[in-house]
């Protein structure tokens, strides 16, 4: 159990700080969407603001950690900076939550191996799944492990709110997501020797990113929501992440 806590590192100087993490599809000049984000990335910074999803036709851009006052500059920030990628690459950028049953299924050719080993017996129906949906995700800092649970087992009651509050498909995204993961539904550890009872059962004791339950401790010591569509609107994404940080700050101890 000692190896599992330490995949999870806290940091209490970045108490409830702000991370972003938004994904969008990538359109060619003929308005398809296109496994474009090798050609993307290249021309972005290597700065750890901008990344690869599964789907070749994903990008993801991301902040933080950030006092939450100062999340909107920084999503103004990168959105400058994709913008002109886009005039140079020829492409644009799809903010929707699901891609086309008939995109392309090229997987992002993950450095790591992660994706070929998290792919390789998935079933065709599922991997669809996975490059169809786009979300996203909110991290909210949190200084230890016991504050992060105690805080957890607080904020998943809201869990059904918020997914309201980001569905902009109809709940058409999570029925999808659902595909990928049948137990999504966040639920209530009594001890941290409970939680890792459970990723022994689900088999991400080793890799808590495999647990993709919508509100989740998260790796980077956070607690991240995964429950929001994607938007073009900055205001809205800030708007998310002010209710998490409300959430998480109202749930500390």
């Amino acid at each position: 159990m000692r190896k599992f806590l330490d995949l999870f590192r806290f940091d209490p100087q970045k108490t409830l700080y702000v991370g972003v993490e938004r994904e969008c599809f990538l359109l060619d000049q003929s308005g398809a969407v296109a496994p474009l984000a090798a050609q993307v990335l290249n021309k972005l910074p290597n700065d750890g603001r901008f990344g690869y999803e599964l789907s070749a036709c994903q990008l993801e851009e991301r902040i933080g950690p950030s006092q939450i006052d100062d999340v909107h500059r920084r999503l103004l920030e990168n959105d400058a900076i994709i913008r002109a990628v886009e005039k140079e690459v020829g492409c644009r950028r799809l903010h929707a939550e699901v891609g086309p049953e008939d995109m392309p299924l090229d997987m992002y050719p993950d450095p790591s191996g992660r994706y070929a080993r998290i792919t390789e017996n998935m079933p065709r129906n599922v991997l669809l799944a996975a490059c169809r949906v786009a979300g996203t995700h909110v991290h909210i800092g949190m200084p230890n492990h016991a504050t992060a649970l105690k805080a957890y087992n607080r904020v998943i009651e809201s869990c059904y709110d918020l997914c309201q509050k980001g569905d902009g498909s109809f709940g058409e995204r999570l029925e999808i997501y659902r595909v990928i993961a049948p137990d999504y539904d966040p639920p209530k550890y009594e001890s941290w020797k409970a939680f890792y009872e459970t990723a022994l059962q689900k088999g991400f004791d080793k890799d808590p990113r495999r647990c993709w339950t919508l509100i989740r401790i998260s790796v980077h010591g956070t607690l991240e929501f995964r429950m929001f569509g994607v938007t073009s609107s900055l205001d809205r994404v800030v708007s998310w992440a002010k209710l998490c940080h409300v959430l998480c700050a109202e749930a500390m101890p």
